[in-house]
């Protein structure tokens, strides 16, 4: 990962603008499917080295879920895991350093089941203190990929949102997912090895 902080800013905005506009482009035909679910969390005090951010069990939906997650609720999201980031909360606001991949970060029970693995590009925090009040704000993006345990697996993208709110947290978790299918990689061998064929047809000739 980055350890320069502008570039971080700067790669890692460009990452998630590279995935957005990926799925926008892939999805021309057929919009992305998104849920967004709210809940309680725990999460380490600005000024922490290295914080963690804990989501507990949503308790609720941000928004309606749209196309291949409509109709599902936030008991449908469950399971998701912690996020370390890494860096030092200090001032106004701070870009961390994002973790590593997450693997089963969360689970959507949709079809046979949906395993979403994440990968974070940005981290960052910012906190204020404003009539002897303080508030924290912890973000986290990047890219994700859905896992189905039957049919098609899909490339997206997520957000995480982490606020203090008095002497707790909320937070805010965004799941979007690509309507352009991954293929599986037997069929990624079927077609290099069409395109192979082709190719050497041409010499041939």
């Amino acid at each position: 990962m980055l350890t320069n902080i502008s570039r971080q800013l700067n790669t890692g905005a460009l990452a998630i603008a590279g995935s957005v506009a990926a799925l926008s482009f892939a999805g021309a035909a057929q919009a992305a499917s998104m849920i967004a679910v709210t809940g309680s969390a725990t999460a380490s005090s600005w000024g922490t080295l290295n914080p963690t951010l804990t989501p507990g069990a949503p308790t609720g939906l941000a928004g309606t879920p749209t196309d291949g997650f409509a109709g599902l609720s936030y008991t449908d999201v469950s399971a998701i895991q912690p996020i370390q980031i890494f860096g030092t909360g200090s001032g106004a606001s701070t870009m961390f350093t994002p973790g590593g991949t997450v693997n089963s970060f969360a689970q959507i029970n949709v079809g046979g089941g949906t395993t979403v693995n994440i990968t974070p590009t940005v981290a960052s925090g910012t906190f204020n203190t404003s009539g002897g009040m303080s508030t924290t704000v912890y973000t986290v993006m990047g890219t994700a990929f859905f896992d189905a345990t039957t049919g098609l697996d899909y490339s997206g993208v997520f957000s995480l949102n982490v606020v203090s709110v008095g002497s707790g947290w909320i937070y805010t978790l965004s799941l979007e997912k690509s309507s352009l299918a991954v293929p599986e990689p037997s069929a990624i061998l079927g077609i290099l090895a069409v395109v192979g064929a082709g190719a050497f047809a041409r010499r041939k000739s």
